[in-house]
C-alpha cells in the first residue's frame, strides 16, 4: 500500500472512530441540509438552458418529399425556403444524395422518418463546409460601452449611449482579458495565442450571449436570463448586437451521412452546424462521419438544444508510411466556439470519435448532461482522449451533470484560462486499457475555482488520489495545476488549481469510499438544472449516478446501443465505414 492512500485510509478511519465517541457519548447527529453550491461559484442553470418553454412540437407539414435517385439538395433547399413559418418540410424513408449543404431556415422543421430510416447523404466532393446546418455566420454590430446593472445576477444593463436595440435582440457581452485577475483570464497557453477564442483577436473571452426581452430606456435593456459573471467597468465591458440570428428552427428524425462528403473543405468546420442560432433543436438525429468536428456550435448559439442524438465517426489521417490516425483538430464530437450559451445538450451518445465536447472562445452557462461517451478514438492508442475538455480561453460557469464517461474529462492550458464550471453527478472513468493520460479530472494551470459534486470517479487502476505539485507521471483520481499532458515536473504547477477547487460527496475507486468536504452538508440535490425526472427517461432509478444511490450507476450498454437510461427512442442502425482522409 502506497503512503498516500495509508494516509488517506487512517483520515478516514478517524473520522469513523470519532463519529463512534460522538455517538456512545450520548451525541446526536445533527441532520443535514441539502447541499448548494456557494452563489459565487455557480449560477442558477434550472430554467436557463435550451429552447425556451421546450421543443415545439409541429404538426402541419408544408410538403413531403421522396428522394429522386440523383441529387436532392435543391428539392429540399426549395421546399425550405418556401415553408410557411411554424410548418414541417418531410423527408420520407430514403437516401437523399445532396451536393451542396442543406440549411434550415426559422421557423421551419426538417423532419425525417427517424435515425437510418431518413438519410441525407453528401456526395463525393461536395461543395460547402458541411452537410446540413441550422443558420449562418451573422453580422457583428458595433461595440457599444456598458456602464451599469454589471453584477452578478443583474437583468437591467445600462449603456453609454443609445445602444437601438429591441426586444428580441440578441447580443453578446464580454469584457477584456485580465491575466492578473482573480480568476486570470488570457487568450494565452501553452500552444500559443488562441486568436479566435473571442472578439479583437481573442483579448475579450470572457463574455456570454443574452437575449433582450425588454428596453425601458435607449440607455438600459432588460436581459432574459441574469448575467453570469461581475463585469469590470475598468477592463471596458461591451455589448454589440448580432443581426441575422436564425431562430425557432429543428432538425428531427433523420441522419446525416458524411462517409462519402468528409474531406478537408470541412476543416474549421463541422458535419452538422449550428450558426448564429437561437432556441433551435438537433433531436433524434444520427450524424455519421466527423472531419474535424461532428457538430459545430458558433458565432452566438444561444438556448439552443441538442437531445438525444447519435454522433459517431471520425474520419483518420493517413500518414506517409500508410498507417492511419486520430490527429490533432480532426474528429471531434461536439466543438463549441465564439460565444454559445443556455445550450442545453443532453441524452446523447458519442463515440468512436476524438473528443465528446470540446470548447475553445467564451462558452458559458451551459447545461451538457446525461450523455453517455464511449470508445474515443485518438492517434496515440494507448492514451486517455479527452471526453470533456475546455480548450480554449474563457469557459467558464458551465454546468456537467450525469454523464456516463469512458475516459478523462480536462481542463487544460492550451489556449488560455477557465474557471468556475462544475461536475455534478458524473459517472467517470479512465478508458479501458490506456494507461496513459491516465488521470479521471484533470484540471491543469488557471483552472480555478472547479465544483467537483457528487461523482462516481475512477477504474480501480490509479496509483494516486491525488497528483499534485510533485514530480511523478502516474495515474490519479485527480491531477491538479500541471502544464500539460506531458508534464511530470512540480515546477511551474500552479497551486491555486488545487487551492480553489471545491471536492464534496464524491466516491472514487482509490479511496473506495465518499470523501466529503469538510462540513459542509452531505445531502445531495437530485439534480442542479432539473426539477423533476425529465420526460424522457427511462425505467431506471432517478437520479440514477452518485455516491449516494444504489447501485452507483447503471450498466453501460456498450458503444452505438443507447445510453444506459434511453426510453427507447434512440435507434441502432448499421454504421459505414470511413475512408481516411489526408
Amino acid at each position: 500500500m502506497t503512503q498516500e492512500k495509508l494516509t488517506h485510509n487512517l483520515f478516514k478511519n478517524l473520522v469513523t472512530s470519532l463519529a463512534l465517541v460522538l455517538a456512545l457519548g450520548g451525541f446526536t447527529q445533527v441532520a443535514h441540509a441539502t447541499y448548494a453550491i456557494p452563489s459565487t461559484r455557480a449560477i442558477s442553470w434550472m430554467g436557463n438552458a435550451g429552447v425556451q418553454g421546450e421543443i415545439p412540437v409541429r404538426s402541419t407539414i408544408y410538403t413531403t418529399l421522396k428522394p429522386s435517385g440523383g441529387d436532392d439538395a435543391a428539392a429540399i433547399k426549395s421546399a425550405i425556403a418556401n415553408c410557411p413559418a411554424g410548418q414541417v418540410v418531410q423527408l420520407s424513408a430514403g437516401t437523399f444524395n445532396v451536393s451542396s449543404p442543406i440549411v434550415v431556415k426559422s421557423n421551419v422543421t426538417l423532419r425525417g422518418n427517424g435515425m437510418g430510416s431518413t438519410i441525407i447523404k453528401g456526395r463525393s466532393g461536395m461543395s460547402g463546409t458541411s452537410v446540413v446546418g441550422i443558420g449562418s455566420r451573422p453580422t457583428v454590430g458595433s461595440a457599444i460601452a456598458l456602464t451599469g446593472g454589471l453584477n452578478k445576477g443583474s437583468t437591467t444593463i445600462t449603456t453609454a449611449t443609445a445602444h437601438g436595440w429591441t426586444p428580441g435582440t440578441i447580443i453578446v457581452i464580454d469584457q477584456l482579458n485580465n491575466v492578473n485577475d482573480d480568476p486570470p483570464v488570457t487568450n494565452v497557453g501553452n500552444n500559443g495565442t488562441c486568436s479566435w477564442c473571442g472578439r479583437l483577436s481573442g483579448t475579450r473571452s470572457l463574455g456570454q450571449t443574452a437575449k433582450v426581452v425588454a428596453v425601458p430606456s435607449p440607455t438600459t435593456a432588460t436581459l432574459e436570463i441574469p448575467l453570469y459573471w461581475s463585469y469590470d467597468t475598468s477592463l471596458s465591458p461591451q455589448g454589440v448586437k448580432l443581426s441575422g440570428v436564425t431562430i425557432q428552427a429543428g432538425i428531427e428524425k433523420l441522419t446525416v451521412d458524411n462517409s462519402l462528403s468528409g474531406s478537408s473543405a470541412q476543416k474549421s468546420s463541422g458535419t452538422l452546424l449550428l450558426l448564429g442560432t437561437s432556441n433551435c433543436w438537433v433531436q433524434d438525429t444520427e450524424v455519421i462521419g466527423a472531419y474535424e468536428a461532428i457538430l459545430l456550435l458558433n458565432y452566438g448559439a444561444y438556448r439552443n438544444t441538442i437531445r438525444a442524438n447519435k454522433l459517431h465517426e471520425g474520419f483518420p489521417t493517413t500518414a506517409g508510411d500508410g498507417t492511419t490516425s486520430y490527429a490533432t483538430s480532426r474528429a471531434y464530437g461536439i466543438n463549441s466556439q465564439m460565444y454559445s450559451s443556455a445550450n442545453l445538450i443532453e441524452n446523447n451518445q458519442i463515440y468512436h470519435l476524438s473528443t465528446g465536447l470540446i470548447t475553445a472562445g467564451p462558452f458559458s452557462g451551459n447545461v451538457f448532461a446525461y450523455n453517455y461517451i464511449t470508445s474515443l478514438y485518438l492517434n496515440v492508442l494507448n492514451f486517455n482522449p479527452y471526453a470533456i475538455s475546455f480548450h480554449g480561453s474563457h469557459a467558464f460557469m458551465n454546468l456537467i451533470e450525469g454523464n456516463y464517461i469512458d475516459s478523462r474529462v480536462a481542463s487544460d492550458w492550451v489556449w488560455g484560462t477557465k474557471s468556475h464550471n462544475t461536475f455534478f453527478r458524473n459517472k467517470i472513468a479512465l478508458a479501458p486499457n490506456r494507461t496513459g493520460g491516465a488521470w479521471d479530472i484533470d484540471l491543469q494551470v488557471n483552472s480555478r475555482y472547479y465544483n467537483i459534486i457528487g461523482n462516481v470517479l475512477g477504474r480501480s487502476t490509479e496509483s494516486l488520489y491525488t497528483l499534485e505539485a510533485q514530480d511523478a507521471k502516474t495515474s490519479a483520481i485527480y491531477r491538479l495545476g500541471y502544464n500539460n499532458d506531458g508534464d511530470g515536473s512540480a515546477t511551474g504547477n500552479d497551486i491555486n488549481v488545487a487551492n480553489s477547487v471545491v471536492r464534496h460527496g464524491n466516491w472514487d475507486t482509490y479511496s473506495n469510499a465518499v470523501t466529503w468536504n469538510r462540513s459542509d452538508d452531505q445531502t445531495l440535490p437530485l439534480s442542479l438544472y432539473l426539477t423533476g425526472k425529465p420526460t424522457w427517461w427511462g425505467g431506471l432509478q432517478w437520479p440514477c449516478i452518485g455516491p449516494d444511490v444504489s447501485p452507483k450507476y447503471p450498466a453501460a450498454p456498450g458503444a452505438g446501443k443507447g445510453t444506459p437510461w434511453a426510453n427507447g427512442s434512440v435507434k441502432v442502425v448499421s454504421s459505414p465505414s470511413l475512408t481516411s482522409v489526408k
